[in-house]
């Protein structure tokens, strides 16, 4: 089965359509087109964003007041909400991360307790937010407005194959060529190595159940569902693909039109996102 590698196609499909006359020859039913690179690069900002706010979120929890990873070098002010939720803003000021990507803007961590049997649960939920319009969530142009939910997320010492739930009712993500992705995520999370450590380098992370609907707003909206084909595996380690899986595969359905698969790699850092005909 041929793979497509996401920068490759949309190189080839921008040649074909320049170049394409009536003595061509027909492209195949199933050909790879320039909508679905659209769709699943999409789908691969929100995966990234969700995976970099989680960590986020996981670093509160297992880290603090140490700032791992893209936490260095950002300014953390601690206090509370109206309501008296702990809360922790972070404002990053043109950081270059260890994936060498450029981070501005606020993101505000809300600590949430909940009642389980009678116990209360301290930080049981956490809101990953940004929804300042001044001072957005950006990563190298990309900003992220709203609210990510990560509930459960333990300790380190109690983490190891701990069950992390995911929850965005709805947020965007604002792109520079004046597209906004709209999207509502769920899935879990749990951490497979490296709890007993503090180096980043050697956590690696199962996701599952995957259930994501995006709406990609430029001249027109097109509308997708992406859903877990095969468990994703995301490894800190992997600096250049920092927050993008690098094994797993979701599938990628565009609304009313076909369903591809999304195939993130075979577990190596090299691995690049490739589509693949359903």
């Amino acid at each position: 089965m041929k793979k497509h590698t996401l920068s490759l196609l949309f190189t080839a499909s921008m040649l074909l359509s320049s170049s394409c006359s009536d003595n061509d020859p027909a492209v195949p039913i199933d050909e790879i087109t320039i909508e679905d690179i659209q769709l699943s690069t999409s789908v691969i900002r929100v995966e990234r964003l969700i995976n970099e706010c989680e960590f986020i979120a996981r670093s509160f929890k297992t880290a603090y007041p140490n700032q791992p990873g893209i936490l260095t070098g950002a300014t953390i002010t601690s206090g509370l909400t109206e309501e008296g939720k702990t809360k922790y803003d972070i404002v990053f000021a043109n950081i270059t991360g260890p994936d060498n990507k450029k981070r501005n803007g606020k993101l505000t961590v809300v600590f949430e307790n909940a009642i389980e049997n009678g116990v209360e649960i301290s930080g049981k939920h956490l809101h990953v937010r940004s929804d300042e319009e001044e001072s957005l969530y950006t990563v190298e142009g990309v900003k992220f407005k709203g609210s990510l939910v990560y509930s459960n997320i333990a300790r380190r010492e109690n983490a190891l194959n701990n069950i992390v739930d995911h929850l965005n009712a709805q947020s965007s993500l604002y792109i520079p060529n004046e597209e906004e992705i709209r999207f509502s995520s769920r899935r879990k999370s749990k951490w497979m190595e490296g709890s007993a450590t503090t180096d980043l380098g050697d956590d690696v992370f199962e996701i599952t159940g995957q259930d994501y609907s995006l709406a990609i707003v430029k001249a027109e909206t097109k509308f997708a569902l992406a859903e877990t084909q095969a468990p994703l595996t995301l490894k800190y380690a992997c600096a250049q693909s920092l927050f993008i899986p690098i094994k797993g595969a979701t599938t990628v359905a565009h609304v009313g039109g076909k369903t591809r698969y999304l195939f993130f790699g075979e577990g190596h850092c090299t691995d690049k996102p490739v589509i693949l005909p359903k």
